[in-house]
């Protein structure tokens, strides 16, 4: 009998957690006052050019710095308020994990003319490396395309997704000017760039239906 109640609470969880993950859409991602999880920068797939700086000190100093900088100065690079959220829970442990398998093969560059940009399976891809079975709701993460010192720019990928499935429900590519002193404010300057641009407010014009009159 006891069995026979576990398995069925078992379907019952599952069953809300599906519909859950199913039910968000870009409206979800994008409504005023809901809460979110922030999953910082993922750098994993990043390509750095002409950065003056080799790929271990980037990996290992730079962006564990840029991302704690998020965490310790929330007032500055403030997400909550940006996308308009009621709270945001910052979760760094994935893309810790994931920016550590970052080889140089794959990141340093003298030129970014040959780049493409980010698509949607690519971004899948990345999304469905991160230990989400444990979370629910909407996750956010920025991934970082690629840095580019002579040409004063860093591309991103604003990504929201479902939690736990992992599914991406919207994706907006970004750029940011660096400007600053020393590797982690240098490039830390972008992310807050993008925040302070009126983000909501560009990203409510071009994904939500305009209401009718």
């Amino acid at each position: 009998m006891r069995t026979n109640q576990k398995l069925l609470l078992s379907i019952v969880f599952i069953t809300i957690v599906l519909k859950t993950s199913m039910a968000q859409t870009i409206a979800d991602a994008l409504k005023h006052g809901s809460p979110m999880t922030f999953f910082g920068v993922d750098y994993s797939r990043c390509k750095g050019v002409a950065l003056g700086v080799g790929t271990a000190e980037m990996r290992d100093k730079v962006f564990p710095a840029i991302n704690m900088l998020l965490v310790v100065e929330q007032d500055k690079y403030d997400v909550k308020k940006a996308l308009m959220k009621s709270e945001v829970i910052i979760d760094l442990n994935d893309v810790n994990r994931i920016n550590s398998t970052l080889v140089a093969s794959n990141f340093a560059y003298y030129s970014s003319i040959d780049f493409k940009p980010f698509v949607k399976d690519t971004i899948i891809k990345m999304i469905q490396l991160y230990d989400l079975k444990d979370k629910t709701g909407i996750g956010l993460v920025f991934i970082a395309e690629y840095l580019d010192k002579p040409g004063t720019t860093a591309v991103y990928d604003l990504v929201y997704f479902s939690m736990p499935g992992g599914n991406v429900i919207l994706w907006e590519r970004e750029f940011g000017t660096p400007k600053g002193f020393g590797m982690r404010n240098y490039w830390a300057s972008t992310i807050y760039e993008i925040l302070k641009s009126d983000l909501q407010q560009k990203l409510e014009m071009k994904y939500l239906p305009k209401k009718k009159k």
